[in-house]
């Protein structure tokens, strides 16, 4: 698993992470990320990848609340791989959100269970609205919904 990169968000109080690689057949119409598509950009997830998310969360953790993964597509990387991640997410004691086009009953449990929000269904520009917004979070189309995890 390739992530495409990091960055904070201070409206959210996040650290967000990009990764690469969406098998969506057909590709949301109007994606707003269509760079990340491709599975083989950016740098491979390992634990020399995880050393810098943590000097990075150390560096601003007074900043950061939450840990978005986009993408891309999580839930189209190799499973046990966004497992580890997720995993090793949950060290630092923050909100772990996941953005996925997947409805929540496709998702499954061993995923759930390390997050705290899970964002689901894809941008339908027909569907396009600037009044859906969930813990804080405007979502762009009036199918997608958020989850809050009960752990």
């Amino acid at each position: 698993m390739n992530i495409l990169y990091t960055d904070f968000t201070l409206k959210n109080k996040s650290l967000d992470i990009y990764v690469a690689g969406c098998n969506g057949n057909p590709k949301c119409k109007d994606c707003h990320n269509p760079e990340s598509w491709d599975f083989n950009q950016g740098a491979e997830y390992n634990n020399k990848y995880l050393s810098y998310l943590k000097n990075r969360i150390k560096d601003f953790n007074i900043l950061i609340d939450n840990i978005m993964i986009m993408g891309g597509e999580p839930l189209d990387q190799n499973h046990n791989e966004l497992i580890k991640m997720l995993l090793d997410l949950k060290q630092f004691n923050k909100n772990i959100w996941l953005f996925t086009r997947y409805e929540i009953e496709k998702i499954s449990n061993d995923i759930v269970e390390y997050c705290n929000y899970i964002k689901t269904g894809r941008y339908i520009p027909e569907l396009k609205t600037n009044d859906n917004i969930q813990f804080n979070i405007r979502l762009a189309s009036s199918n997608q919904r958020i989850y809050k995890i009960e752990i």
